[in-house]
Formats: C-alpha cells, sequence, structure tokens
C-alpha cells in the first residue's frame, strides 16, 4: 500500500460517514451506547484497511461501497465479540464468581499472571486463549512470525508455571 492510496482512502472515510454510520445501526450499535466513539474509530481503519484492499482486487466482483460495507458489518461484529470475551473475564461485571476455595485461589493467580505480563504477551494470552484464535490468525493478527509466537507462547507458559507454583 502506498501512502497515496492510503491518505485517499483515509479521505475518503471521512467523507463517507454515512456507510460507517449506517453499517453501525446496521449492527445495533447506537449513539448511546458509551463505546460508540470506540466502533466509529474502529470502523474508520476498518474503511481505510477494505478500501486499500478493493484497490488492490484485480477485477473485483462487486461495487466498493458493498465490499466496505460487508468488510465494516465484518469488523463491528468481530471488534463486539472482543469486547465482550473481554469483559466476560476481565470486565468489572464479570459473571464467573469463585464458588470454592480453589476456585477463588486459582482466580488471584490468574489476576496476578495477567498484572505481570508484558503488553505482547498479554495480547498472546487474549488471543490463543481466551478467543481462540488459531496460531497463523494470532500471528496475521500481531503482525509476528510463527517461531517468534511459539518463542513468546513457551516463555508464557513459564510464566504460568511460575506463578501456578
Amino acid at each position: 500500500m502506498t501512502n497515496q492510496l492510503i491518505n485517499t482512502a483515509f479521505n475518503a472515510a471521512l467523507n463517507d460517514k454515512k456507510l460507517i454510520g449506517g453499517a453501525l445501526k446496521h449492527c445495533h450499535i447506537t449513539r448511546q451506547r458509551s463505546d460508540y466513539d470506540d466502533f466509529f474509530q474502529e470502523c474508520l481503519l476498518a474503511y481505510v484497511d477494505a478500501y486499500c484492499q478493493y484497490e488492490q482486487l484485480p477485477a473485483p466482483q462487486i461495487s466498493r461501497n458493498n465490499y466496505l460495507y460487508t468488510k465494516l458489518c465484518q469488523r463491528i461484529y468481530d471488534h463486539w465479540r472482543k469486547n465482550q470475551c473481554y469483559h466476560k473475564y476481565f470486565g468489572n461485571e464479570a459473571t464467573v464468581e469463585p464458588t470454592t476455595n480453589a476456585d477463588l485461589i486459582n482466580h488471584l493467580i490468574l489476576e496476578d499472571l495477567v498484572a505481570e505480563l508484558s503488553i505482547v504477551e498479554n495480547q498472546i494470552f487474549n488471543h490463543l486463549y481466551l478467543q481462540n484464535d488459531s496460531v497463523t490468525e494470532t500471528c496475521r493478527q500481531l503482525k509476528i512470525s510463527r517461531s517468534a509466537l511459539y518463542r513468546r507462547r513457551a516463555k508464557l507458559f513459564k510464566k504460568i508455571l511460575k506463578a501456578a507454583s
């Protein structure tokens, strides 16, 4: 992707807020939600990414707006799913309450472990274990090689074992 294409995509995204708003509305993300701005920003970035991908297609089968709308809806659902997963395990309204002493100990160990993890380790933990992403998908999203992921995952295992003992 060239800088000129990216700049064109950003300008198109800023001028096409109705398409973004329509995708958000289609996915039942209303302005009354406290995280509406987060979803809107995510859509702006998704718009730029999809615009650049569309321009690089050899012979597109659908119109640009249909392609962008579909990609935006997919990204909104992915973002919503990731937020739900995160809030399920780490949010204030976490529904999993420890019921026994062993559950309480495991819950506290997990909280301590997450606090000790680096940003990259936390991302790997979220992708591989909370979101059940594949190794390939995790590598693509974190923009790292498989071998780097395996090394970082091995370090993560060592930290988990250390915390568990």
